[in-house]
């Protein structure tokens, strides 16, 4: 290819709006620094200690760019992981107290130099230049190690403030859809339904939801005001997050989608909207399904999954174009009809048992039914779940829960036959009338099990093969009942492999993750040629057999999702009035510290994992996609890390700032500074302590250590 072709070929407006976002990330990190160590040095300058240096980055080697102006030489280090301020006779080691004497008696003698006499670790007296850093009260000198922290305070607000004035694009706390069996589906929340207040918190945004839900303590319940999609009814309702799917407490929502579509790629690759991408104008907004106008998600959704099998008729408005009309007013992008075909799913071909129910949402069918966790439902209207005595299928567990959506449609009832947990097989009959279900229910995650959303209850596929569906790839494969999914892998064809690296390990299926659910959400909408591999516990082998599965259609079983690229519902906050913008940066700066120290008791109760932690790298990438956002979304991001840095800082641990606040105190109870051997322990410790965490964090950071989360 020749070069005019690869210049041709790159996105250079895309690849600027990076370059740029990588340079404000970088500007808005390293100023957190600068103004961190700016603190110390204006405070150490105002109390007349003399400094030698200022740096930005530590001068590994020697190794630094700087100018040297007046006294002090200013320059930045080419380690880029922090910075200090160099003070006359000042040392973070206290093992170093006799050397920081010395070098504070060097100047004494000399001509215009004041002095000072001060008491040693020991007691003994030392004549001192006066404007040595350990030649300060103590209280001064309190003043100095505090004053970086209190300058990442002051600028955390700094940067709410500004944000809040220039707007920050963020998600309101609306839903999307729920996870089959988690805290928030036994709730009953549903698409488009409205948390207007968290505990104390009131019309609180999506990131707020988050962060009061990673922090709740095992035993902690949350309570929610719900404005219903559906209803407009307000209700007040207590929910007790989990972390049965994942180590970080969670109640399984998702984020609030919009029917504006990305304005690159508005289809979703491989599914009946990619086939038509062509006609999908890039930014463009869902108006109407089959001529019903539709305002939200919900209402799309709705119409989607009524017409699951059918082609649908979309209507898209375009975005408006720039400028404005005769009358001053912004012009309308015109109106598009593209018709979407059906969305086949995928199998291969495995019939899965039904797991006992193992959440029942509240106010279901199911429960108004009387039918209880632990139940096992064994036959619907006298037809067994599974495999039949003669080789045939009865329920399919993968296709129960449409199944019964459909049949839920007309309002139909239907006779359960279940066995009760502890019922040493006696089975019983209950009628159940099936709801209208208009919303598409899937697992979020491998520990999510699959739901028949008709009757309100979630189960699990269970890993052993019952059965094997003629002509289906598992057929072709060899797979038989009996066989125990051990692992699965999706395999895609190499040019797609980096955008499916998420599946580049096989996902664990065992009888503590039963993730067959999930397994099959991930292969709808795959490349073709994509297969799984699995490995099987067969016949009571020592080892489990690797076994190549092929995906096909099922041309009797459809998703509701035709694949447009829907986009997150982003609303702007900004305050009208700067003691509007005030307050907000206030209340976000008080949030962002004591978030912090929630975090930390939360990681010390084993509430959170360690593994939750980021470093550099995972701060530098969180920055970068701030500032991909905007930079308002940037400064708040950049309030949050100031924040965590005051705090963090200020912790009691030796070589911190907090750290040296602690030896102060005792020095100035004592009357002199603390015993250099046993601070000398402690500092040593709290070094260690530091290394430690920076390996274990860069461990994390680049992938040697997994997070399991």
């Amino acid at each position: 290819m020749c070069l005019n072709t690869v210049v041709a070929s790159i996105d250079w407006a895309a690849y600027g709006v990076g370059t740029l976002a990588i340079l404000a990330a970088a500007a808005g990190l390293g100023f957190i620094i600068f103004v961190h160590e700016l603190g110390h040095f204006l405070v150490a300058k105002a109390c007349g200690v003399k400094c030698d240096k200022f740096m930005i980055g530590f001068d590994i080697g020697g190794y630094k760019i700087g100018r040297q102006i007046g006294e002090t030489y200013y320059g930045v280090g080419i380690l880029p992981l922090g910075g200090y301020v160099r003070m006359l006779g000042q040392n973070d080691d206290p093992r170093m107290n006799e050397e920081q004497i010395r070098e504070s008696e060097a100047s004494v003698g000399e001509e215009g130099v004041a002095t000072k006499e001060i008491i040693g670790p020991k007691g003994e007296k030392h004549v001192v230049d006066a404007r040595s850093y350990i030649a300060k009260p103590v209280w001064q000198r309190m003043l100095i190690i505090s004053a970086g922290v209190v300058m990442n305070v002051i600028f955390a607000f700094v940067f709410a403030l500004v944000a809040f004035r220039i707007g920050v694009p963020s998600m309101p706390c609306i839903v999307s859809g729920t996870d089959p069996g988690a805290p928030a589906w036994v709730a009953g929340l549903q698409a488009d339904d409205t948390i207007l207040r968290i505990d104390d918190i009131k019309n609180p945004w999506y990131d707020q939801l988050r962060n009061e839900v990673t922090l709740t303590g095992n035993d902690d319940p949350v309570e929610f005001e719900i404005k219903k999609a559906r209803t407009g009814d307000i209700e007040t309702i207590t929910i007790q997050p989990s972390r049965e799917r994942r180590k970080i407490a969670q109640i399984g929502v998702a984020n609030p989608l919009s029917l504006k579509l990305r304005k690159k790629e508005p289809a979703r690759a491989f599914t009946p909207a990619a086939a038509v991408e062509d006609q999908i104008p890039g930014g463009s907004t869902v108006t109407a399904i089959n001529g019903t106008p539709v305002a939200k998600y919900s209402e799309a959704q709705a119409v989607l999954v009524e017409n699951a099998s059918q082609p649908v008729s979309i209507t898209l408005a375009a975005p408006a174009e720039e400028g404005t009309d005769a009358k001053g007013e912004t012009s309308q992008g015109e109106l598009v009809k593209v018709e979407i075909a059906p969305n086949t799913a995928e199998y291969v071909g495995l019939v899965m048992p039904m797991g006992p129910i193992t959440a029942i949402q509240e106010g279901s069918p199911a429960e108004q039914a009387g039918l209880k966790v632990g139940d096992r439902i064994v036959a619907i209207d006298g037809k067994p779940i599974g495999m039949l005595e003669d080789g045939a299928v009865g329920w399919d567990p993968r296709t129960l829960g449409d199944k019964l959506s459909e049949m839920g449609r007309d309002g139909a009832t239907v006779e359960l036959e279940i066995v009760r947990e502890n019922s040493e097989g006696t089975s019983e009959t209950v009628p159940v009338q099936l709801r209208k279900v208009d919303w598409a229910e899937k697992p979020f995650n491998p520990k999510s099990p699959a739901s028949a959303p008709a009757l309100g209850v979630a189960y699990y596929l269970l890993r052993e093969v019952e059965g094997v569906l003629p002509d289906s790839p598992a057929q072709k494969a060899k797979l038989k009942p009996g066989d125990k999914i051990a692992s699965a892998k999706l395999l895609v064809p190499e040019e797609y492999s980096k955008e499916y690296k998420g599946w580049k390990e096989p996902l664990e299926v065992s009888d503590d993750q039963q993730a067959w659910a999930h397994v099959l959400a991930a292969i709808q909408d795959v490349p073709p040629g994509s297969e799984l591999e699995f490995e099987i516990e067969r016949d009571g082998a020592k080892d489990p057999v690797k076994v190549k599965v092929g995906i096909a259609e099922d041309a009797n079983s459809f998703n509701a999702e035709r694949g447009l690229a829907w986009t997150p519902i982003l609303e702007v906050r900004s305050g009208a009035t700067l003691g509007e913008q005030a307050s907000m940066a206030w209340s976000e700066t008080k949030d962002a510290l004591t978030s912090v120290y929630r975090f930390l008791n939360r990681l010390v109760q084993g509430d959170i994992p360690a593994t939750a932690l980021g470093g550099p790298i995972t701060i530098a990438k969180a920055s970068y996609f701030g500032a991909m956002e905007g930079p308002g979304r940037l400064l708040l991001f950049l309030t949050l890390i100031s924040a965590n840095l005051a705090v963090v800082n200020f912790l009691p641990i030796p070589v911190l700032d907090g750290g040296h606040m602690v030896f102060l105190a005792y020095e100035a109870v004592k009357g002199r500074p603390a015993n250099e051997n046993i601070a000398g322990v402690m500092n040593l410790a709290g070094l260690a302590f530091i290394v430690c965490l920076m390996l274990f964090v860069f461990g994390l950071d680049f992938g040697f250590i997994p997070r399991n989360l």
